[in-house]
């Protein structure tokens, strides 16, 4: 004990901790994983903060706790008297025990590597004497123990919360800063902050200013603190307008010995342009509202002493721009799979934060058949998912296939479509490992899940250095901003500005000796599926023949100042799919039912929530899929299934109701069901009334024969159908 009593105070002042108040109070030692790398590190010696904890528990246990507080007094004395910082010696703690040989072995090499031993004494010798010396010139300083900041000291001047000389942090004029004073010191919270008076506003902004002028690499921390990018993509930050990536094209340009210069390549530079895009924060605080945030910086900041080392996170002011920016990065996170770019700066009304930026969805889906061929493979199934997948890795090209680090890219469902399907394959087999994180036989591959593409069928393979974000680096003029005003005069408006986009280095590398038709010149490969049909553009005010230039998905209404008819549509492509919806309930657009536009049920208004799909045909002309209004129920098609039938098929629908029957007949299956999905069948008659089986491919509580109006829901779960209603 009396060895691990010489290590106390060097120890325990480096963390930081009063060790006075523990040994009196025999508080165990509890480190945070934090605390024990920086002891470890400074002790050289892995694992010797966790056995320095362990002992010190255990000894804590015993009950010579007093003799412990008589030796460290006696140590403290002996140090304190010495002249200089001359560290003590093994021999000034005793003669060594065996059993403590290790433990003393380790303490002086510490010993031996502090080579400021005088301060760490000086922190202690002061623990319970008021400190001087501090900023703006104040006498004293105060020190307090936060009730939830176990392991902490908080210091405060008289003038400065954490005795700092940051205006930001001064008490004078900041209430919320002596509220977090009081909140640290386990204190009932008197300091009101009124936040529907301008001055305070006003100190707010200038400090906000001068906290992030002084270090303005805070800005760009707390710009893109918690900003989910993609698995793969890098961040190229100090992009104020475009981003080029250049590349060489070229065709061969190796041959077999000649005796003349013979050049034989058709070179040339191209670039790939990413352009970063101008991105507005606009906000309308309450007074209340504000007050709600000062009290979460209160109630947070207290534990935040035990939960986070960074003291910038302390400050209100960081506080309060983090906590306005956790909804961006929400936003970011979507827009930079599912974004639309649109660009109308002179609008009235407020714009979706889905049309900021063109996200990777987007400029795939623009380079798709320009800069890019892509694999006619259909729609992938959860039936031929496994092929599917092997097959479009198989068409990559030889120099392609053979790379390392590519990455194909998909879903989270089609991954888990295509585990279930490799388990159904090979499930059985002895050398069966569980689900794969690469293409089966291409093992440089990697299966690579986007959240973004959740809903989608759209696959694509590439490079994984391949895909970027863009961002600028923001003033801190330009950052987050308050100001007074709004209907009520004790609103408050936040304002800011970034930058951020997507980019694609690479589809194609041209080599201009190619066939038209072949896939060696590109880096980027993708399937040929229909996406981004759910995000949505806006259209001109009162415009009559929108244009699909931008996106096949339109967003109508909400510009309007009158109702309006739509005739047509600009800048069709044959082929396309066109998806058109309404936003309001007043001033609608309708689409016309006229040579233009060839339509099922005469015109269509486009209300609030209504869809209108159409298909592009050449010409310009446009032919009704479907629609849907809005708040209508949408009757389920029942499938008419054939006399005898002994099978259903999912691909027809999920609702099937049976025939008049020849010969008895049993419903064994329903093909090409998915997963999740709930299938419907109705007894449509009683001759011979087609029966299903508890048994095979259905798991039912019990047979039943679907007689007529008689019914029975079931549910597949990958491999049976399973009962969920009947009646």
């Amino acid at each position: 004990m009396k060895k691990l009593a010489a290590m106390f105070p060097l120890i325990f002042a480096f963390l930081n901790i009063n060790m006075e108040d523990k040994l009196k109070a025999k508080e165990t030692l509890e480190l945070s994983a934090e605390d024990k790398v920086k002891l470890d590190a400074a002790a050289k010696i892995e694992g010797f903060a966790e056995k320095f904890m362990t002992d010190y528990n255990t000894a804590l246990a015993g009950e010579d706790t007093d003799k412990a507080l008589e030796l460290v007094s006696a140590y403290m004395k002996e140090v304190q008297d010495k002249e200089g910082t001359k560290s003590p010696t093994p021999e000034a703690t005793g003669k060594e025990d065996p059993s403590e040989k290790s433990a003393t072995t380790d303490v002086e090499k510490l010993i031996s590597r502090q080579a400021k031993l005088e301060g760490a004494m000086k922190v202690l010798r002061e623990e319970n004497e008021k400190m001087s010396g501090k900023p703006e010139g104040d006498e004293s300083v105060e020190k307090i123990k936060g009730s939830a900041m176990k392991n902490s000291k908080i210091a405060h001047s008289k003038t400065h919360l954490f005795a700092s000389n940051d205006p930001w942090n001064e008490f004078a004029g900041r209430p919320w800063n002596e509220a977090a004073k009081q909140a640290m010191a386990g204190e009932a919270i008197s300091a009101v902050t009124n936040w529907t008076e301008t001055a305070n506003i006003d100190k707010l902004n200038s400090d906000i200013q001068a906290y992030f002028r002084k270090d303005p690499m805070l800005i760009h921390t707390t710009l893109l603190d918690g900003l989910q990018m993609k698995k793969y993509v890098e961040l190229v930050s100090g992009v104020s307008d475009e981003y080029v990536y250049t590349t060489i094209a070229t065709g061969e340009i190796t041959q077999s010995l000649k005796s003349t210069f013979l050049p034989k390549n058709k070179a040339k530079f191209e670039a790939e342009i990413g352009k970063v895009r101008d991105i507005q924060i606009d906000m309308l605080f309450k007074g209340y509202e504000l007050k709600k945030l000062e009290k979460s910086y209160l109630k947070n900041i207290a534990a935040l002493g035990i939960k986070d080392s960074n003291p910038h996170k302390l400050q209100y002011v960081n506080y309060v721009v983090t906590e306005i920016m956790k909804r961006a990065r929400k936003e970011d996170k979507i827009v930079m799979g599912r974004g639309v770019y649109f660009s109308d700066p002179d609008r009235t009304t407020p714009a979706s934060f889905m049309n900021n930026f063109d996200g990777f969805i987007k400029l795939i889906l623009r380079a798709r058949g320009t800069k890019y061929r892509a694999f006619d493979v259909g729609k992938p199934t959860a039936q031929n998912i496994y092929d599917y997948v092997n097959t479009m890795c198989e068409k990559l090209p030889h120099d392609v296939k053979i790379l390392p680090e590519l990455q194909y890219v998909l879903s989270p469902f089609w991954k888990r479509k295509y585990n279930d399907a490799r388990k159904t394959i090979y499930g059985g087999n002895n050398n069966y490992d569980g689900d794969t994180d690469t293409v089966d036989n291409f093992p440089n591959i990697e299966l690579v899940t986007y959240d973004q593409l959740e809903g989608e069928d759209l696959m694509y393979i590439t490079t994984k250095d391949n895909e970027y974000g863009l961002t600028d680096k923001p003033g801190e003029d330009g950052f987050i901003q308050f100001q007074k005003g709004g209907d009520d005069p004790r609103d408050i408006k936040a304002f800011g500005d970034y930058k951020l986009s997507t980019f694609i280095a690479v589809f194609g590398r041209k080599q201009l000796d190619l066939a038209s038709d072949s896939y060696e010149n590109q880096l980027f490969f993708s399937n040929d599926v229909e996406a981004l049909t759910t995000s949505y553009v806006p259209v001109a005010v009162n415009d009559a023949t929108p244009s699909l230039a931008v996106h096949n998905s339109l967003v109508i209404g909400s510009n309007n100042t009158a109702a309006t008819d739509i005739t047509t549509f600009d800048d069709s492509t044959a082929g396309d799919r066109i998806y058109v919806t309404g936003n309001v309930d007043t001033l609608v657009s309708t689409v016309k039912d006229n040579a233009n536009i060839i339509l099922a049920a005469g015109d269509f208004a486009l209300n609030n929530g209504s869809l209108l799909v159409l298909q592009a045909l050449a010409g310009g002309k446009f032919i009704e899929i479907s629609r849907k209004v809005a708040g209508a129920v949408v009757a389920a098609v029942e499938i008419l299934l054939a006399a005898d039938a002994t099978t259903a098929d999912a691909a027809d629908g999920t609702s099937f109701v049976t025939s008049a029957n020849t010969v008895a007949t049993a419903l064994t299956d329903i093909v090409n069901a998915v997963s999740g999905e709930r299938y419907t069948i109705t007894g449509g008659s009683a001759t011979n009334a087609t029966t299903i089986a508890s048994g095979g491919n259905f798991f039912l509580s019990a047979s039943i024969s679907l007689i007529v109006g008689v019914y029975i829901t079931v549910e597949f779960n990958g491999s049976k159908f399973i009962e969920v209603a009947r009646g």
